[in-house]
């Protein structure tokens, strides 16, 4: 543990002394070619190296001077911008290989430190997923008019539901593969904010769970 946490320390130190720092939302523009999408993928991973192993508030420091302005140059809004670094910067506690966070549960519960990061990396993946989705859906920022902000974050909720019974892989019964898949991907479509979006991961999860409510009953009767 102290061997990640000083590496952290010094990925910091190393910003500031060779002036990297400064650099960085020139090398994300670049590298982008002035694409939002993975201009937005390039600074979610400098947004978790540089967060790990960092309090919150200088975690959101060095991202809303370093990195956030990346995103600013290519026409994100502001707010945005920050909110997106910050939640990368946050989930860093939650992101092997360093997930500070989980050596607190590792010594509360003495479990393998591997087992115990990469179970909050893959029960904590919406965290990963939402920051996109406040670029493409400013009503989850309470960007918009008052219908718009009740209808993302409404179905948004119900979204980040469905994705965490996809992850867990169970709700009433055990999901097969293939239900945790289609279960996955309605949870996307409600959190993408829109009308279709929304339908479309509607109607997909209502399928879904009329035909997984059927399946129980009749194992219940064969039973």
């Amino acid at each position: 543990m102290r061997t990640l946490v000083s590496t952290a320390g010094i990925i910091a130190g190393t910003l500031g002394i060779t002036g990297l720092g400064s650099k960085i939302s020139g090398i994300i523009i670049a590298s982008s070619g002035g694409v939002p999408l993975l201009a937005l993928l390039l600074t979610m991973v400098v947004a978790i190296i540089l967060g790990m192993g960092l309090p919150t508030t200088a975690t959101y420091l060095i991202l809303a001077t370093v990195v956030a302005p990346a995103l600013s140059q290519l026409g994100v809004d502001l707010l945005t911008a920050h909110m997106f670094v910050f939640f990368y910067g946050c989930v860093s506690t939650i992101t092997p290989p360093v997930a500070l966070a989980s050596y607190v549960a590792t010594g509360i519960s003495n479990a393998s430190i591997s087992k115990v990061s990469w179970t909050a990396f893959f029960y904590g993946i919406t965290c990963y997923i939402l920051p996109f989705m406040f670029f493409y859906g400013p009503g989850l920022l309470l960007r918009g008019s008052v219908s718009e902000i009740l209808l993302a974050v409404s179905t948004a909720v119900i979204g980040v539901i469905a994705i965490a019974v996809s992850i867990v892989g169970f709700f009433k019964v055990e999901l097969n593969g293939l239900t945790r898949a289609l279960v996955f991907l309605g949870g996307l479509a409600l959190m993408l904010q829109g009308v279709s979006t929304d339908l479309i991961g509607a109607v997909l999860l209502t399928l879904l769970f009329f035909t997984s409510s059927k399946m129980n009953k009749l194992k219940e009767i064969a039973q």
